[in-house]
Order: C-alpha cells, then sequence, then structure tokens
C-alpha cells in the first residue's frame, strides 16, 4: 500500500530494487566486480555472472530464495533472522542449512 501510494502521489511507477528484486542482486554483483581492482570498465556477463556467485544468507526468502530466483546459487544460516524450519519456506533447497558463515565457508572447502 505505501508503494502505491506514492506511485499515485507522483504520477509515477517505482522501481523496487531490494532483495528480493533481480535489480538488487544485479546490481551487487556489478558492485563486486567493480571494486575488484582492475581499475578498468569492464563488461560484465550479467547472467552468467549470478550463476557464479553464492548468496549466504539468514532470511530464507529475501536473500537465499531471492537468489536462487535469479540463478545464484544460496546458502541459509542459522544466524540472525533465522528461525527453526525456515528452510521450509524455500521453494528450492539451498546448497545447505549452516550454523554460521565460518560453517558455509568449510562447506565450500569441502565441496571443492
Amino acid at each position: 500500500p505505501f508503494v502505491a501510494a506514492l506511485e499515485f502521489a507522483t504520477g509515477r511507477q517505482a522501481i523496487v530494487v531490494g532483495k528480493p528484486s533481480r535489480a538488487f542482486f544485479e546490481e551487487a554483483l556489478l558492485d563486486v566486480v567493480a571494486g575488484s581492482g582492475s581499475g578498468a570498465a569492464v563488461d560484465v556477463d550479467v547472467e552468467g555472472g549470478l550463476s557464479r556467485c553464492v548468496m549466504i544468507g539468514d532470511d530464507a526468502v529475501d536473500d537465499v530464495q531471492g537468489a536462487m530466483d535469479v540463478g545464484m546459487k544460496a546458502i541459509l544460516v542459522r544466524t540472525g533472522k533465522y528461525r527453526e524450519g525456515d528452510e521450509a519456506r524455500c521453494r528450492t533447497p539451498p546448497l545447505a542449512v549452516v550454523d554460521d558463515v565460518a560453517a558455509a565457508r568449510a562447506f565450500f572447502r569441502s565441496e571443492g
């Protein structure tokens, strides 16, 4: 209702850029690439880039499912916003459900 009110008041259509919108994840990827230290303009294959990224998050819907909806892989951590059984809120199972970010790193090391 809030966004609709803003659209009505301004006469313009809102562009949602927060999680779990595609634009959010694409901008995050572009930001990571821009900050990679190359110093040069980089032509980014966003679709291919997203498919090589992994979201590690504590929100099953906005972090994890949102990332998977745009082609990323995801790991759900049992910290912060996580509540017991949240993994069942994902339409697609994440790569893993782990206790914390350190366990997510260990998962990657074990997966090669």
